[in-house]
């Protein structure tokens, strides 16, 4: 891209998650956050009964089936702390889809048993993340 007749020079700060995954330990934190997405993919999956391909799909499908996508792109923004444009390449859309579905969801928060719901996810979330821990190994193997 030329700006001014220059090349576009890449800024110095890269994004969070380009940080997070260089340098040493870099395919492990890669591997963890793949782990994190499937936990947060299963859960939707389970509480609104769609599944991987319906979530996949490049159209919007049934009105159930977008909004377990927009729980989703939520979940994997707020939850897993992703910027928007993370969230947007991961589910092939544009981050302002991603925008409209996490203010959605938001507004939606409103309907205390629309909360209720969300609420469960992300506690089913968090305990999954928390078995992603490593255990401590004391002397002789033993926790």
């Amino acid at each position: 891209m030329l700006v001014h007749g220059q090349p576009m020079q890449r800024p110095s700060k890269f994004h969070k998650e380009e940080r997070a995954f260089s340098g040493p330990g870099a395919e492990q934190r890669g591997a963890d956050q793949r782990v994190a997405e499937l936990i947060v993919t299963a859960c939707v999956m389970s509480a609104f009964g769609v599944t991987q391909e319906d979530i996949d799909h490049p159209s919007r499908g049934p009105a159930r089936t977008a909004l377990a996508r927009q729980v989703s792109m939520y979940l994997h923004h707020v939850v897993l702390e992703r910027t928007l444009t993370s969230v947007a390449q991961a589910f092939g859309r544009d981050r302002t889809t991603v925008a409209h579905a996490c203010r959605v969801i938001e507004d939606r928060r409103d309907d205390p048993e629309f909360d209720a719901m969300l609420s469960a996810l992300e506690e089913a979330i968090a305990s999954g993340l928390r078995l992603m821990r490593p255990c401590p190994v004391r002397a002789g193997g033993r926790v």
